[in-house]
């Protein structure tokens, strides 16, 4: 009886080392979640088809609200000229619709900026419109599909698409993909606060701005 007991003790020293140098076996190095799961930008094309009629109606309110619209996110995301196809054959419409889009242009400030014109074949018998578009950038989507058993932590690392969703909603929120490639320029530094700093600090006062008045509660033991 006591040998049973002496040999199922030794039984369980011998399971114990043997967790005990499982868990302090190397592991794998795993990677940061930014380079395991990194957003990938890429640059895309955005369009838009104006189409009017031939015996040169302009276009209606909801184009012009569509194009404007369109120029604003040009001036907000794009990156390079504004390009403007036109048919081939070309219409009264067409030049007024070409009119429009410059002048809303100017409206929103955008005069300066740069236009390459073109043309590509068209049929006078088939509606043919003027083709407004730009380059952006944009956050390509991730596949986060799991793939991988989440029960089999052999070493207790994390599965193979550990940190995709997070990094996929990182990629959604950002406004402007450029905020990744660099950083903003930093704005011309203010002279006259600079030598404002400077003087107190010389004359040995507090160089912190004022603080306005605030509002000051008292409890009823203070008084």
């Amino acid at each position: 009886m006591k040998k049973f007991k002496s040999t199922r003790f030794v039984i369980s020293i011998a399971i114990v080392a043997v967790l005990v140098a499982s868990c302090s076996s190397q592991r794998p190095q795993e990677l940061p979640l930014f380079l395991k799961n990194p957003i990938q930008i890429a640059e895309s094309v955005e369009r838009l088809e104006l189409y009017s009629r031939p015996d040169g109606m302009s276009l209606s309110a909801r184009d012009q609200d569509s194009v404007a619209q369109f120029l604003t996110a040009y001036a907000r995301y794009g990156d390079g000229p504004i390009y403007m196809n036109m048919p081939s054959q070309h219409s009264a419409g067409t030049m007024q619709t070409k009119g429009m889009v410059r002048s809303m242009m100017a409206q929103l400030g955008l005069a300066g900026a740069p236009v390459q014109e073109g043309q590509y074949q068209s049929a006078s018998y088939m509606p043919s419109p003027v083709v407004v578009s730009y380059r952006r950038l944009k956050t390509l989507p991730q596949d986060c599909t799991i793939r991988d058993h989440l029960n089999r932590t052999q070493t207790n690392q994390p599965y193979g698409q550990f940190g995709c969703s997070a990094s996929a909603n990182l990629a959604a929120m950002i406004d402007d993909p450029r905020q990744l490639l660099a950083p903003y320029e930093l704005g011309a530094p203010d002279m006259r606060r600079r030598m404002t700093i400077y003087d107190k600090y010389i004359k040995g006062e507090s160089p912190a701005s004022q603080q306005p008045a605030r509002q000051e509660i008292s409890s009823s033991e203070d008084r």
